[in-house]
């Protein structure tokens, strides 16, 4: 009985961090999001300084829970967020400002974001 019991135990510790996971997820990215969008606004009115680091500050949270991300999320999704903050990095600080280019980089972080999130989440989609 004490198996049981344990067993029990053990499923519903599990399933809380996992509920803390994507609460903690979903509170991180969107913060992410909120600077990028922020960045994206700048851009908009040619601040392009004050976009860039917007978007350099977002990248150095993201590096900043590398470690975190690493351990619960899969490498190829974090890898491509990266790699996606660099390219927008790229087209901030590069000498010849294109925005449109500029907003489809910043756009396809966003989505990237959203479902790094979403992948978490215990639907019927994600469990099949």
């Amino acid at each position: 009985m004490r198996r049981l019991y344990f067993s029990i135990a053990l499923i519903g510790l599990l399933a809380a961090l996992s509920g803390l996971h994507v609460r903690h997820l979903e509170h991180f990215t969107g913060q992410l999001s909120g600077a990028l969008t922020q960045a994206q606004e700048e851009a908009a009115r040619e601040n392009w300084e004050e976009a860039a680091r917007l978007t350099r500050q977002a990248k150095e949270r993201w590096t900043n829970h590398q470690g975190y991300l690493h351990t619960t999320l899969r490498h190829t999704d974090i890898d491509a967020i990266l790699i996606s903050m660099d390219e927008a990095l790229a087209f901030l600080e590069g000498g010849e400002k294109q925005p449109a280019e500029y907003a489809a980089v910043n756009a396809r972080l966003l989505a990237q974001l959203g479902l790094l999130v979403e992948a978490e989440l215990p639907t019927l989609t994600n469990i099949l």
